[in-house]
């Protein structure tokens, strides 16, 4: 899950903000847009209060619970930072796992950490032992219907917390560029016990094609008292949509939502349709279209190709619009009075908290 700066300087719909070169002239008012003095009186209220729920968000216990996993079984974090290459990116997500896998292997002869993962063999309780080995080890204790991973928590001086593994099952692949075998999954359902408590879980779903990239996924996170949901499907001929969405309890904190429809099965950029989508902080949602068959007229006009506006709910607080400046095209939010304010300058006190709860949780997986 990558938290940047990104989330809001795209203003939603990253390529509806790229492809947009011009201001929007319709002078037709939409007639639950709200005048400039209440826009910006919801958007003072929405800086406040998202700033204090992101801030909440690095000091979830289910995180943390998470890490001191890791941290037993020598690793620098679960969620350590990530390089974007490709093969980079493998090897980190197979350090990962063989971390884990590092707690069956010590317990069960012939079998290396390197091999696919035996779920039903590898059933039982694991508990974290101090006496062994030189700084300690996980032990198997019992048999169990489940894998069950008993560990301290940081300060703990008893096995205070479990990780429970119900569910597991993945696909091997072969690369031949980098002429090496590797695993991804297919089905995970996992959750996590502090002191008899969950405080997070996680359930996946993936189907993968033969070059061992994902088609289509459905995840469902749960770091109490937050939710993280991220389904996408790229299987279809001519479709492809991902919708992502973060609640803290019931309250939508970030959600996103695209479909790409195209006119044929090459998914290339001259048969694009349509593309539909928006992004929502809280309360607030930038949303859009962009119109495949005006973009790809010989001479564009750039009110046909693209709409996006900013919304609070369903009250429209003005569109977003790019204006020329110095050869770059600049963002700005242009409210029902024909005003406008740069859309980074509107939102930055959230812009400006979302890039500090990257470095806090250091999350880039």
């Amino acid at each position: 899950m990558i938290i940047t700066k990104r989330l809001l300087s795209l203003a939603a719909l990253a390529a509806v903000i790229g492809f947009t070169s011009c201001d929007n002239d319709d002078d037709q008012k939409d007639s639950t847009q709200l005048s400039k003095t209440e826009a910006k009186a919801k958007i003072s209220s929405f800086n406040s209060s998202a700033k204090t729920d992101l801030q909440n968000l690095s000091d979830a216990e289910g995180l943390k619970a998470i890490s001191d996993l890791f941290e037993l079984v020598d690793t620098d974090d679960p969620f350590g930072r990530v390089d974007a290459d490709r093969k980079k990116l493998r090897h980190f997500f197979q350090q990962k796992s063989k971390s884990l896998k590092s707690i069956f292997s010590k317990n069960i002869a012939g079998r290396t950490a390197e091999e696919s993962f035996n779920f039903e063999g590898n059933l039982g309780i694991y508990a974290w032992n101090p006496e062994l080995g030189e700084a300690g080890e996980f032990e198997y204790i019992d048999n169990a219907e489940v894998i069950e991973i008993q560990f301290p928590t940081e300060g703990s001086t008893t096995n205070d917390a479990k990780l429970t593994l119900t569910a597991y099952s993945e696909i091997e692949f072969y690369d031949e560029e980098f002429e090496e075998t590797y695993y991804e999954p297919t089905l995970l359902n996992a959750s996590l016990h502090v002191d008899q408590v969950k405080v997070a879980s996680i359930y996946l779903e993936a189907e993968w094609n033969q070059d061992g990239f994902p088609l289509a996924a459905s995840l469902m996170l749960q770091v109490a008292p937050y939710k993280l949901n991220i389904e996408f499907d790229d299987s279809s001929v001519n479709s492809s949509y991902i919708n992502i969405s973060l609640l803290q309890n019931q309250e939508t904190l970030v959600a996103v939502a695209t479909t790409v429809k195209y006119k044929d099965g090459s998914k290339s950029e001259g048969s694009l349709s349509s593309v539909d989508g928006y992004l929502q902080v809280k309360n607030l949602k930038v949303q859009g279209t962009i119109n495949g068959d005006a973009l790809n007229e010989q001479e564009i006009d750039w009110d046909d190709v693209v709409k996006v506006a900013l919304y609070d709910g369903d009250k429209k607080l003005g569109d977003i619009i790019h204006v020329e400046e110095n050869g770059a095209y600049v963002a700005y939010l242009q409210y029902a009075d024909g005003s406008k304010e740069k859309l980074e300058t509107v939102l930055q006190p959230v812009v400006d908290e979302i890039e500090k709860l990257k470095e806090d949780l250091n999350v880039n997986s």
